[in-house]
């Protein structure tokens, strides 16, 4: 796409910037238009979220897929040979724009009341996102498909997983609430025993390598994707 691609600007939307939003999101919904595109692949948990939940508010009927789902398929199919053992004990991150914000977009169409002009209800009642649905096995089974790879889970997982803390501008705003929680995630992370913290979002894997630098700590951040490479041999 090269210069007609924009960035998702689901983190604009979370920052409460929905023109711009919207600007951004319309101009690579008229590129991927013009260029025949029908599936999208991104490896990033907000551009995820932003392509799956957002963009269909927008009239959006591309096909959208994580990196970890499409890796998954290549294993399954035998298109990806994982040959290399990699003897390590690691624990994974859910990404909560993968996660628990990753579920569909559900079409509705009805009318915000208010009773006593200060409850606000809708009619139809509107769709419940509770946060089941989001991509949680994919990239568990990827790594499960790795040689020597031992996956240990910690206690707050799938669409109960802790923060990052760089999620929604958090980052941006308040570095130290930021940095703190991802702080509290790498020290969840080290009860399993895991030698390292993975993910499958690269703002994740920015803030716990921040936080981890900044404390000093052994433990290691990788990407899913990292994995597959050094696998692949």
């Amino acid at each position: 796409m090269g210069k007609d691609e924009s960035c998702c600007t689901g983190r604009v939307f979370n920052m409460g910037y929905k023109g711009e939003f919207t600007k951004f999101a319309e101009s690579n919904l008229e590129a991927w238009k013009t260029a025949g595109v029908k599936t999208i692949v991104t490896s990033c948990g907000d551009c995820y979220h932003a392509f799956k939940r957002l963009y269909p508010t927008l009239g959006s009927k591309f096909k959208v897929i994580h990196t970890t789902e499409y890796l998954e398929q290549l294993i399954k199919e035998g298109k990806i040979k994982l040959k290399k053992n990699i003897p390590m004990k690691v624990t994974y991150h859910d990404p909560c724009h993968l996660g628990r914000q990753g579920e569909p977009y559900i079409p509705w169409d009805g009318q915000e009341k208010k009773i006593k002009n200060q409850i606000i209800i809708y009619e139809p009642r509107k769709p419940r996102y509770n946060g089941a649905w989001g991509i949680y096995d994919p990239p568990r089974n990827v790594l499960k498909a790795i040689p020597g790879i031992q996956l240990v889970e910690m206690e707050r997982i799938r669409e109960y997983a802790w923060c990052c803390g760089s999620g929604g501008g958090v980052k941006e705003a308040y570095p130290d609430f930021s940095n703190w929680t991802a702080t509290e995630r790498i020290e969840e992370a080290k009860t399993t025993g895991a030698e390292a913290i993975v993910s499958a979002c690269g703002w994740c894997e920015r803030n716990f390598q921040d936080a981890i630098t900044g404390t000093g700590d052994k433990m290691k951040v990788f990407d899913v994707a990292e994995l597959v490479q050094q696998a692949k041999g």
